[in-house]
């Protein structure tokens, strides 16, 4: 490419640049229409500090996942147990802790008994007498299960914001147990916390038909828990609370194998909401893991919304199994320990299936309630309990005077330096001033094509990078003018210059780019956010300062133009 070729190619990079960020410049609603039909359909994106948004602290319960681990362990057990033939007497976790108690019947059975337990799970072994034993979950697979249980819970979060339509949110972890949100642009907070909170739980359970235990009997059980004050009061205990207490009460009364859980329903001669009891089988052979999709549907006849689901091949296979060894049997479809629905297992079913939410309220509720859970579904569900700890609404107030005061500073600073290369430096100084408006234009357009959000520390970011373009020039500049004194004419000291402070400027601009880079991997929210715009500041300023001044001055020459560097 020649001179000239390379001096269109500037222009046109300063042309589309200025494409790229003209929605900033010009108002598309009050522009004329032609305008408005070129410009660019992307914006650039503010984060939490510039336009306001929701700021959430989320507690996760990492060792209710530890003991729902060590519950699994004992499903794996028990099954590894009966194939090798080993009788058990009990087997079952130690009251609010990870340990696993077994006992069984042939003494002779302890040193099989450990070696399944170690082999399969993983779990230590604490210490054992003539026909027991006691193991608990190792300290390195704790701290392993829990860092793994924070990951999947962000990534969750992450994705459910994605699904809720959030630009740029940031999420990290806070400590050990805790992590932090803020939504940029976000007001509705309580639906954002519903979303974000919801664990979407999707389980399909067998409701028990033990001939032994008729549904008075069960009814039976949960009026005796609530006289024994176990009862569900809104606003005074959260329903999961609830279910997981009424079944502690219930431990002894009911089958081993089984737990109670409710369908919410509306009287329809009170108009209250009452709770449904139903004895469930424990374990779910089919769950929200085998998901491949959700979405809403509407019913045919009255346009009631329904949540519609689709299974992967796995599930479909599990879904074939279990429905058709169990036809005639009510099937429960549980999402977050609620009973949506229990059909009778008409014939097999495969992949697919419907979560109807009742009736008897607005369905423009209920279509609320569809979307939320079909969201919530797609994007997979928690692996942990959420608490929020937290919650901060910031106002865009603050945002604006940010942008304001922002837009002041760097415009006031941008012009003084501007003025001085200008005067001090006569053309050459122009020239550089050229690159240095050019490098911030296309740092934001890089930024508006990528689809990053600018926050305060970005701006800081931009005019950090500001100055070391104009630090580039001078150093240039300087050189130059070593070489125009030493007698050289333009052309040679035009050459000697750039060639000369070409490594000067990149050991700058490297040794800032690796401080960048460190902040990029190792830093979090705020501090990613200045890292990005300088890396990308660091990489067009030594573009515009090397190349892009240097080729307006080779074209200038070429012409005719000057005869001479004005420097």
């Amino acid at each position: 490419m020649g001179h000239r070729g390379r001096f269109y190619f500037v222009i046109f990079l300063i042309i589309a640049s200025f494409w790229v960020i003209s929605p900033l410049l010009v108002d598309s609603a009050k522009a004329p229409f032609w305008i408005s039909k070129i410009m660019p359909s992307n914006r650039l994106k503010l984060g939490l500090d510039l336009q306001g948004g929701t700021h959430l602290v989320l507690g996760v319960d990492v060792d209710k996942v530890v003991l729902e681990h060590a519950d699994r362990n004992i499903e794996r057990i028990s099954k590894s147990l009966e194939e090798k033939k080993i009788e058990i007497e009990k087997i079952s976790r130690l009251d609010k802790t990870s340990k696993i108690y077994i006992k069984f019947k042939n003494p002779a059975d302890l040193k099989a008994i450990n070696d399944i337990v170690t082999k399969y799970t993983g779990m230590k072994y604490i210490s054992s007498s003539d026909n027991e034993t006691t193991f608990d979950v190792k300290e390195e697979d704790v701290s392993y299960i829990k860092k793994k249980a924070i990951d999947q819970t962000i990534e969750a979060i992450r994705n459910r914001i994605d699904e809720f339509g959030v630009n740029e949110p940031s999420i990290q972890a806070q400590g050990a147990d805790r992590i932090v949100v803020q939504l940029p642009g976000v007001k509705n907070a309580e639906r954002a916390k519903s979303i974000i909170g919801r664990t979407a739980r999707l389980e399909f359970k067998l409701v028990q038909n033990k001939p032994d235990f008729s549904h008075e009997k069960l009814v039976e059980v949960v009026n005796k828990a609530a006289e024994a004050g176990v009862v569900y009061e809104e606003n005074k205990i959260t329903y999961s609370d609830y279910v997981d207490k009424l079944n502690e009460f219930a431990a002894k009364s009911i089958p081993e194998d089984s737990m109670i859980l409710f369908e919410r329903k509306i009287d329809p001669q009170s108009g209250k909401k009452i709770l449904v009891p139903y004895l469930l089988d424990k374990v779910s052979p089919v769950t929200g893991d085998h998901l491949k999709d959700a979405y809403i549907g509407f019913n045919n006849e009255f346009g009631e919304p329904y949540v519609s689901f689709h299974m992967n091949t796995l599930g479909s296979r599990f879904m074939e199994e279990l429905t058709g060894k169990n036809i005639g049997r009510q099937l429960a479809i549980v999402l977050d320990k609620n009973v949506y629905s229990a059909p009778t297992i008409q014939a097999k079913i495969s992949d697919s299936g419907q979560i109807t939410l009742g009736s008897g309220r607005p369905l423009t509720e209920i279509q609320q309630e569809a979307e939320d859970i079909a969201l919530v579904l797609r994007a997979g569900a928690l692996p942990a309990q959420l608490t929020f700890e937290e919650e901060r609404v910031v106002g865009p107030s603050l945002g604006n005077d940010s942008v304001e005061e922002g837009k002041i500073s760097f415009i006031l600073g941008s012009i003084l330096v501007l003025l001085f290369m200008g005067i001090y430096y006569r053309l050459s100084g122009v020239v550089a001033d050229v690159a240095v408006v050019m490098n911030v234009l296309m740092i934001v357009s890089m930024l508006i094509l990528f689809g990053a959000t600018l926050t305060m520390p970005g701006i800081a970011g931009i005019i950090l990078t500001v100055g070391m373009a104009v630090d580039a020039n001078v150093i240039i500049n300087e050189r130059i003018r070593e070489e125009i004194r030493a007698g050289n004419s333009a052309k040679a000291a035009l050459e000697n210059g750039y060639h000369k402070a070409l490594w000067t400027v990149l050991d700058a601009n490297i040794t800032t780019a690796i401080s960048g880079i460190v902040l990029l991997q190792y830093g979090t929210g705020p501090i990613k956010g200045f890292a990005v715009t300088l890396l990308i500041g660091i990489v067009f300023s030594v573009f515009t300062a090397v190349y892009v001044t240097k080729w307006v001055f080779e074209y200038l020459l070429e012409k005719g133009w000057i005869k001479e560097l004005s420097i």
